[in-house]
This record gives structure tokens, C-alpha cells and sequence, in this order.
């Protein structure tokens, strides 16, 4: 991966491909570049004629990992930096969990690089079961500087995968566990983790989010899943009704890591908005 120094000179690795107007892909919490392309969703935009641009967030390998803690002002200023430094506008940006959120912000705060977004499974009133585990990560940082592996792998399969599968299919939970003990070597240390962390507590908990999807004027692509536990559709539904040029749409059957369960469907919702705009 190429980088660029961008605000308060953190690196942030990057990946172009493809020829087209641009897509910006901002991933969630601790989520390398690489997922777009194994959930299909690079190659998909690729092959419809899109110039598709991936990268590391702050604390993610192997970008830089600040101390923590971080903001979604911080990852925002971040992503603006890269694509000001790619000489990248009118950039169609899609924003996955923690990424929704540094979308959302970016939409409203640099609608010069924004022709339109996509807001996936991060967008609304947070929800009771998210708040319950902000409050714990929130707790053990504080008890001990770090959100421990094992919190995040326990509370990232336990809403990742749908009820059913949690329940009843025992190959694919062991291959959920399998991929999360990967993911733990991708952060640069624990502050890059406990700084994501932080980002989302403080993000999910301000009281202005809600009224300020509002001055966001772009095309705006409100995606949930319909097994959320973080951001169910309501939450979805409602914050496509809080923006003035919103869409909703709920895809069936998945839970919060729906992108990757759900490729297919999610793919052809995304797809269709960016053919509407």
C-alpha cells in the first residue's frame, strides 16, 4: 500500500484501483482494507466503472496509531486529508459502522470532496444494546488502558452473525472466531483500538447527531440490516427521515457484519444508489 501524511502528520496507507468516478470506502472499527475485496465489494464497483479508494484508519496497519483517544473529527480530517491529497472530489463515500460515522461527519463538513453517500449500519439513535457496550469498553479502558482482545472478539461475534446462525451453526461461529484472532494482529498497538473505541463512545453519545443530519444537502443511502443490534432499521429509518435528500433500505436477514455475510444483497443496494446518483 502507498501512503501520504495527512493532519498532524499521521500516515495513512491507501489503495487505488479501477477507472471511473470515484468511491471512497471508509471500513469500521479495527477493519483492514482487504475486507472490501473479500466481501466482493471493490471488484463489484471496479466492474461497473467506478475508481475505488481503500484505506487504514488511524490505528489500523499499517497506518499510524496516534495515542489514544481518537475522534470522528480526527478520522474525518483524516479521510479529507487523503482524498485532498489524491486530488479526489465529487467522491461518492461509503462508510461501514464506525465508518458511517466518519462519512456522516465528512458529508457534512467537506461537501465539496461528497457528491453522495452511504451510510451502512451506523446511522441513527443508538441503540440500548450499544450503549451497554460502549459503557463496558469504556469501563475496562479506563480499569486498564486497553480494550482486552477478549471483549472485542466476545461482543464483535455476538453481533456480527444473525441469531439463527449463532444458534445453531457451530462451523461458521469457530470460522467467525477463527477470523477475529486474525483481526487482533491488525491493530498497530492498543492505542490504536482503544482510540476507535473512544471515537465511537463519544460519537454515538452526542446529542447534536441527530439534528445535524439535517445540513448534510447530498444524496444520502441509509443502510441497515434487519438483525442489528447496534443500528436497527428504526434507528436506520429514522435518520433517513432526519436528512433532506435520505433513502432507506433494510437488508434481510443479517446482522451487523452483514456486508460480509450478505455480500450479494448488500452489493446490489449499494449499486443501485450509485446509479441514481
Amino acid at each position: 500500500m502507498e501512503s501520504v501524511s495527512v493532519g498532524g502528520g499521521v500516515r495513512i496507507a491507501y489503495e487505488r484501483c479501477g477507472v471511473g468516478r470515484p468511491v471512497a470506502l471508509v471500513g469500521g472499527t479495527g477493519m483492514p482494507p482487504v475486507a472490501w475485496e473479500l466481501c466482493g465489494l471493490r471488484g463489484a464497483l471496479v466492474d461497473a466503472g467506478f475508481e475505488v479508494v481503500t484505506y487504514a484508519a488511524r490505528g489500523v496497519a499499517p497506518s499510524d496509531a496516534p495515542p489514544a483517544p481518537y475522534t470522528v473529527e480526527a478520522l474525518a480530517a483524516d479521510l479529507a486529508g487523503l482524498l485532498d491529497a489524491l486530488r479526489l472530489t465529487d467522491v461518492t463515500v461509503i462508510g461501514y459502522s464506525l465508518g458511517s460515522f466518519t462519512t456522516e461527519l465528512l458529508a457534512r463538513t467537506r461537501p465539496d470532496l461528497v457528491r453522495a453517500a452511504v451510510l451502512l449500519a451506523g446511522a441513527g439513535p443508538m441503540s440500548a444494546v450499544l450503549d451497554a457496550v460502549l459503557q463496558t469498553g469504556t469501563a475496562l479502558v479506563s480499569a486498564t488502558g486497553h480494550v482486552p482482545p477478549a471483549f472485542t472478539k466476545l461482543q464483535t461475534l455476538l453481533t456480527s452473525l444473525p441469531p439463527e446462525v449463532l444458534r445453531d451453526d457451530e462451523e461458521q461461529v469457530r470460522t467467525w472466531l477463527e477470523l477475529l484472532d486474525a483481526q487482533e494482529s491488525l491493530w498497530v498497538s492498543h492505542e490504536g483500538a482503544a482510540g476507535q473505541f473512544a471515537a465511537c463512545d463519544r460519537w454515538a453519545r452526542d446529542g447534536h447527531r441527530m439534528s445535524a443530519l439535517a445540513d448534510i444537502r447530498q444524496p444520502v443511502l441509509v443502510a441497515a440490516f434487519e438483525h442489528d443490534l447496534y443500528f436497527p432499521a428504526r434507528s436506520g429509518k429514522a435518520a433517513a427521515e432526519a436528512l433532506a435528500r435520505g433513502e432507506f433500505v433494510a437488508i434481510s436477514g443479517a446482522a451487523h457484519a452483514g456486508l460480509l455475510t450478505h455480500p450479494k444483497e448488500t452489493t446490489e443496494a449499494l449499486l443501485g444508489f450509485l446509479a441514481r446518483t
